[in-house]
């Protein structure tokens, strides 16, 4: 018999090289501390750098962290999405692996959530300080105060944020063009709640984000979401099984294939 885990981890991994080791060294010392059962599920995203050697290394020293490994880059948002169909416990963790999302933070979003007593089944973690250029922020915020007008996404959060084991679930019967975490979340009508997490800088290295990729992605996320609103069973799967496999894709310790799609970052 399966023994499912307290908390399932989900991060997409692309030019994470430096940052992979002390961001698993401060998730065993949050998660090991609190006493919860976890496990980390690493999506390794076509990354040409070296991501995909450490996160090995690291598995091969903890049995709790499990490899998505895709053959080519789908983008941050639907190597997250992939990873939501890996994930076995009661709550799910989103978060990047840049180090920008605090994971001493993860109590605090749990904390909220069973403070609420039901009332919510999302908690982001909202946005605070001053983690990038002025220019990106600016534009950032723009971007997200027209998603939230469209779909009523959070105006402040990410996708840093620990979901009820069902929200998952019902997440990945959605196919989507640009699967945008709280743009899904808000369009299912889950009840949220947004608790203020001071954001991190970069420490090492720069997003793989450009200027121009960032606004084709807040273009496609957009369309997506009016889309959604407009009519959501167009992207509903008739199945909520794993996506069927494409070639060379593979989660290690498991049986299990990844189907990237054909949507990819530009």
């Amino acid at each position: 018999m399966e023994i499912r885990p307290e908390i399932s981890v989900v991060i997409p991994v692309f030019r994470n090289r430096e940052t992979l080791y002390p961001l698993y060294a401060r998730l065993q010392s949050v998660l090991d501390g609190a006493g919860w059962s976890w496990e980390l599920i690493a999506v390794h995203d076509a990354c040409p750098e070296g991501s995909l050697k450490v996160l090995r290394e690291l598995a091969a020293r903890d049995p709790r962290i499990r490899i998505l490994d895709l053959p080519r880059n789908v983008g941050q948002h639907r190597a997250i999405w992939l990873g939501l169909h890996e994930t076995r416990g009661r709550y799910v963790v989103v978060m990047d692996a840049d180090l920008q999302d605090p994971p001493e933070a993860i109590p605090l979003l749990r904390k909220a959530m069973e403070e609420a007593r039901g009332r919510a089944l999302v908690v982001f973690a909202g946005r605070r300080g001053r983690y990038e250029r002025l220019d990106r922020m600016l534009t950032s915020w723009l971007f997200k105060r027209i998603l939230h007008w469209i779909c009523g996404a959070p105006a402040d959060a990410g996708t840093f944020c620990l979901m009820e084991g069902q929200v998952a679930e019902a997440l990945r019967r959605w196919d989507t063009p640009e699967p945008h975490l709280p743009t899904l979340i808000a369009c299912a009508g889950f009840p949220t709640l947004v608790v203020p997490i001071h954001r991190s800088l970069r420490p090492i290295g720069r997003s793989a984000y450009t200027t121009g990729m960032r606004w084709r992605l807040a273009w496609r996320i957009l369309h997506t979401a009016w889309a959604l609103k407009r009519n959501p069973a167009r992207f509903l799967r008739l199945s909520d099984a794993f996506p069927s496999p494409e070639p060379h894709t593979h989660l290690s310790g498991g049986a299990k294939r990844a189907h990237v799609g054909a949507h990819r970052d530009p």
